[in-house]
């Protein structure tokens, strides 16, 4: 085998081995400051997160660190030293990509993420940075540099007589007995990688086929008729659209004059949730009406797809309204491949599927996911406007807010410079479908995706509470014979589905899971799939707020119950028929492309 054989001066050594150190320890010191800082906000006290992250961590540094120390035993043939070697390095490098998502995404590194998105992660990358195939070669070549060093390197041999550096080395588990993982709404953050995935992994547990045969769960609705309405709509999911963002919807920031203007002449809705944390989970409550709850599955069984157990409905909204006389329409400027979200519209039925290799962007600058900026968007959904001659249905996602967060116009590099662009847009788009006359026979939707991927506010989690600040966006209705006003009562993404459908179809239904945005009936309870825990779901009533584990048959309450043990069973039953009712549908769907 190839091997570095390392010749130096003693000063040189010494360099090396100070950098080498730096290295290690990068990651550990910039995670444990960041968190730090996210956990001072909430509890005001200094140094916890540090501590805990150190805490948490020190047993992947304890294997990087034996993992080195055993490699420079002159006794290993030098295939093993390489394999010892590339092990510490590849939970290294994990260790950095995990830091990197969570302050990026406010997450962690996730391995369903990592089956889910890998495909497009470098196309990702290079959009961000802007690199060139030849920029990109070089990053390669940097990149490999430093495992190729680490993994040849002839360094000198441990002096077994030294028991010392193995004895401290060994010690460092010890350093866990001081993690406090339950004590705090978001001890997420601060769990090693490792023990996060471990956690989430409930969430795969199966359904036994006796709990299935032996759950009985009825939803009841409460339903009326009335003379059927043929509105043309346009369902406006802007990115990342939150409401701390906005004065009028939290008072916290004051970054939407224009989506602020809007909702005072119109009719806002002030406790309004997403039922999910991604754009995905947001488009199937919007356009579905389902919640975005995914069956139990492993990563070798479509696990590890987006959209997985919701493509080719037969309740979409665009095939609920085509027998109608509608025609739908979906348009982002986003790239449709990312997420198969392009294959997973045309399934839903919409008639037209537009992303950003659609002509009309060709003139444009492009920014992430190779979207054309927002106001692009805008002009070509004006010239869908015009151009339609029955009733229609037009979906439309916006970009230019999604992290990381560039003006398009200015190109200054903050949220506060995003979302300011993001509403300027918005405002301008209303104004011209006023003109327009759109809303003679035009409902207008205008509604967050999800709360944005940043930690949370510390004014958030006093104004809204920790679990809600979470799901907290923006809706505002606008549109014929809808009154303005504000409706500070609580209602979710899949009541948009369910109030857009009924309003047409003539029959508005409403119930303890289903509100009726325009009766004025909200529903009992709100689910929310966590994006921080995984392997939990928020569950939002009148009196409280809970966590659901998800864990197949063992699916419980997480933490506090209600005093109603009865409520505790609806909840849970509710849970467990919606993931089993998508496990049903992904396994007919197989069946189907078997035979």
């Amino acid at each position: 085998m190839v091997s570095i054989s390392l010749s130096q001066t003693p000063l040189k050594a010494k360099m090396l081995k100070l950098l080498g150190w730096l290295l290690l320890a990068a990651p550990l010191a910039l995670k444990g400051l960041y968190v730090d800082r996210f956990i001072y906000d909430y509890t005001g006290t200094r140094w916890l997160g540090l501590g805990q992250v150190i805490a948490n961590d020190a047993v992947l540094f304890f294997a990087i660190l034996l993992l080195g120390y055993v490699s420079l035993s002159p006794r290993l043939p030098r295939p093993a030293v390489a394999l010892l070697r590339l092990t510490a390095l590849a939970i290294w490098a994990v260790y950095w990509i995990d830091y990197a998502i969570i302050v990026n995404f406010n997450t962690h590194l996730a391995l369903g993420d990592a089956i889910k998105y890998t495909d497009y992660s470098l196309k990702y990358i290079r959009q961000i940075y802007g690199l060139s195939d030849a920029g990109l070669a070089l990053l390669g070549a940097a990149l490999a540099i430093l495992p190729a060093y680490w993994v040849l390197a002839r360094f000198p041999a441990v002096a077994t007589r030294r028991k010392w550096p193995l004895a401290l080395i060994c010690s460092l588990p010890l350093a866990t007995a001081f993690a406090e993982n339950e004590r705090y709404a978001h001890a997420w953050i601060y769990k090693n990688v490792i023990d996060y995935n471990l956690t989430i992994l409930s969430e795969a547990s199966p359904y036994s086929p006796a709990f299935r045969h032996a759950l009985r769960y009825r939803e009841t609705l409460s339903c009326q008729t009335a003379a059927p309405a043929a509105p043309n709509v346009i369902v406006l999911m802007v990115e990342s659209l939150s409401a701390y963002q906005s004065r009028f919807f939290s008072g916290i920031e004051d970054w939407t004059p224009n989506l602020d203007a809007i909702a005072a002449e119109q009719r806002a809705y002030t406790q309004f949730y997403a039922n999910g944390f991604i754009t995905e989970d947001g488009e199937i409550a919007l356009l579905t009406g389902i919640l975005p709850l995914y069956p139990p599955s492993s990563y070798s069984d479509d696990g590890g797809t987006s959209f997985h157990s919701f493509y080719d409905l037969p309740e979409a909204l665009p095939r609920v309204l085509k027998p109608l006389g509608y025609r739908s329409e979906f348009l982002t400027t986003a790239d449709l491949d990312f997420g198969n979200t392009g294959d997973w519209a045309r399934r839903a039925g919409f008639d037209g599927v537009e992303g950003h290799d659609h002509p009309e962007y060709d003139r444009w600058e492009r920014f992430h996911f190779q979207a054309a900026p927002d106001e692009a968007l805008y002009r070509r959904l004006m010239d869908r406007v015009a151009a339609q001659r029955g009733p229609y249905l037009l979906f439309a996602k916006t970009v230019s807010s999604h992290h990381p967060y560039i003006n398009p116009e200015t190109k200054e590099k903050s949220e506060s410079a995003a979302i300011r662009y993001t509403d300027q847009q918005l405002g301008r788009f209303y104004r011209q479908l006023r003109a327009s006359g759109f809303f003679d026979n035009g409902v207008l939707v205008i509604v967050g995706d999800h709360h944005s991927m940043t930690p949370l506010k510390k004014a958030e989690g006093e104004r809204f509470g920790p679990f809600k600040a979470s799901a907290r966006v923006p809706l505002v209705l606008a549109g014929r014979g809808i009154p303005p006003g504000v409706e500070a009562r609580p209602f979710q993404q899949i009541d948009v589905y369910h109030s857009l459908r009924g309003l047409i179809e003539g029959r508005q239904c409403h119930g303890d899971w289903i509100g009726d945005l325009l009766a004025g009936a909200p529903p009992r309870f709100i689910l929310h799939r966590r994006g921080d825990n995984r392997d939990m779901a928020s569950l939002f009533s009148e009196d409280a707020d809970y966590l659901i584990k998800l864990d197949g048959d063992a699916t419980r309450l997480a933490g506090k119950a209600p005093a109603d043990p009865n409520l505790a069973r609806e909840w849970l039953d509710k849970v467990n028929s919606a993931r089993i009712a998508r496990a049903d549908w992904a396994a007919r769907q197989s069946a189907e492309r078997s035979n």
